[in-house]
């Protein structure tokens, strides 16, 4: 019988994060190497080490993100990787935002996204300005109030992707 994998989840604050993956971590290392100035060939694999390890062997339930990023630093210098050590900085994971369930709570546009940019804001508040957002086509058709794929569908759809780029600026691109 095979266990089932779980990772531990990361602490920042109040707030705990299970949703991370390998992706997220491959960016954080691209960051840092960016702001290095260097080239980091095998951040894929290093972010799967990572995920190996905390979904494996990882001992702890819950692990704080300042000691999470303590021990990253920590092996990217024995990996001879100092400048990309230096430039590691801690961020949290990003949050997934489920828009299909936030339209079917608030279906009318005005509400909805008024609800959304609250949510927003109470989230950069602490500290989390990296998002996950799903259920768009669904979502465009809540609001558009139809069941299936139209022009006011469509158009649906592209107020709430402008919309999102108007209201996130610092979101990274997909990864």
């Amino acid at each position: 019988m095979q266990m089932l994998k779980q990772k531990p989840l990361l602490q920042f604050g109040a707030c705990l994060f299970g949703d991370y993956d390998a992706e997220w971590i491959e960016q954080v290392l691209q960051e840092a190497a960016d702001a290095a100035g260097a080239a980091l060939p095998m951040r894929k694999e290093i972010a799967r080490g990572v995920m190996t390890y905390m979904e494996d062997l990882c001992p702890l339930r819950v692990v704080p993100l300042s000691f999470f990023f303590e021990r990253l630093r920590d092996m990217l210098e024995a990996a001879g990787l100092p400048a990309i050590a230096r430039c590691l900085r801690r961020q949290v994971p990003p949050v997934r935002l489920p828009l299909d369930e936030l339209a079917r709570e608030t279906p009318l546009p005005l509400f909805f996204y008024t609800e959304l940019g609250r949510r927003l804001e109470e989230m950069r508040s602490l500290g989390m300005n990296r998002y996950r957002f799903s259920g768009q086509r669904q979502c465009s058709l809540v609001l558009g109030q139809r069941r299936r794929t139209c022009p006011t569908q469509q158009r649906a759809l592209r107020e709430l992707e402008e919309y999102i780029r108007a209201a996130t600026p610092e979101q990274q691109p997909a990864y």
